[in-house]
């Protein structure tokens, strides 16, 4: 039995000694909230629970990698893609192998990039509408223009008849 618990001080030693950042060995005081944490990642709960728990776990262990991608999902979770992006970085630097890390961090960045092409495009399309639209005033304003002639003329032209029609009655008076 002695053995035993030799062998199992042993081990969690010698993962103390290889872990270096804290995610082979869990600390007594931070279990509760690892297995809350565990727990809360297993049924997909990326809230404000899962945030606090994750937190407080690098408050424990700041360079705890588990808890600090948790923490990113749960920023990117959240909309906070700027911290989310900022704790991939830290990740990556600890660990540079990280696939998780490194996988929602090109996401993250596709992500900004297709908005920002997104973006773009809308202000195209609203230049090219906006220019269609003033095409189409301008081309209101001539239509318009081109009517005020029209019915000028045609005004000038009932004028004349108008006098022409006054001067044969005139005409034919005359002569009666």
């Amino acid at each position: 039995m002695a053995d035993d618990q030799r062998d199992l001080a042993a081990l969690e030693a010698a993962r103390r000694a290889l872990g270096g950042g804290g995610d082979n060995g869990v600390p007594a005081a931070a279990a509760p909230l690892q297995r809350q944490a565990d727990q809360l990642a297993s049924v997909g709960d990326w809230g404000p629970a899962a945030e606090d728990v994750n937190r407080r776990l690098l408050e424990l262990d700041p360079q705890r990698k588990v808890a600090m991608t948790r923490l990113a999902r749960c920023l990117r979770e959240k909309g906070d893609a700027e911290a989310a992006e900022a704790l991939y970085l830290e990740i990556l630097a600890l660990d540079p192998a990280n696939m998780i890390a490194s996988n929602f961090l090109r996401g993250l960045r596709l992500q900004r990039e297709r908005a920002v092409a997104y973006e773009l495009e809308a202000a195209a399309v609203a230049r090219k509408a906006a220019a269609a639209t003033k095409k189409a005033e301008s081309a209101a304003r001539k239509q318009a223009a081109a009517a005020k002639r029209a019915e000028t003329v045609a005004r000038k032209a009932a004028a004349a008849t108008t006098d022409d029609s006054a001067a044969g009655a005139a005409e034919t008076a005359v002569a009666d």
